[in-house]
């Protein structure tokens, strides 16, 4: 992401990556209707397991379609500062601190990543710290690196303003 597309008086918006979950869906929901195609070519009679294994798969493509159709905000960033589904984690005076890390992998056969957004900060009345621990997912429709970014960015305008 460059420079010139993070002003101070913009949001950096991370949601859903629709035409990601679209695809997923189609994928999920071609698989159901080959399931539903098989057994209709053996009339519904002396149907194999693998047919009705098969028409699972319209689950996760309802579940691709529903991500693509939401219009939830997953991660906000501007002046004000930084906000996860919708709710303010922290301002910028009181932000101690953000990287990107990774949770570990639970076992062999777990592909997928698990970056979390890790924001250290502190409340206005306690001296004490806080971290919270946003979940990256996915299909989201910005790279972890361009929301470290936006945070940083948004969080240096702050510094030099102030």
């Amino acid at each position: 992401m460059s420079k010139n597309s993070l002003s101070r008086n913009t949001d950096f918006v991370v949601g859903e990556d629709k035409i990601l979950n679209y695809i997923l869906a189609f994928l999920f929901f071609a698989i159901f209707m080959y399931g539903v195609i098989d057994a209709a070519k053996r009339h519904f009679i002396n149907i194999d397991y693998q047919s009705y294994f098969l028409t699972l798969a319209l689950l996760p493509a309802y579940f691709f379609l529903k991500k693509g159709s939401s219009r939830k905000v997953h991660i906000r960033v501007n002046k004000t500062g930084l906000f996860h589904n919708e709710q303010l984690i922290t301002n910028w005076p009181n932000l101690i601190k953000a990287y990107i890390t990774q949770k570990e992998k639970k076992g062999f056969f777990d592909l997928q990543d698990h970056f979390l957004l890790v924001v250290e900060y502190k409340k206005e009345d306690i001296n004490k710290g806080f971290r919270r621990n946003i979940p990256l997912t996915n299909t989201q429709n910005k790279s972890e690196e361009q929301v470290l970014e936006a945070v940083l960015f948004f969080w240096k305008e702050y510094r030099n303003n102030a």
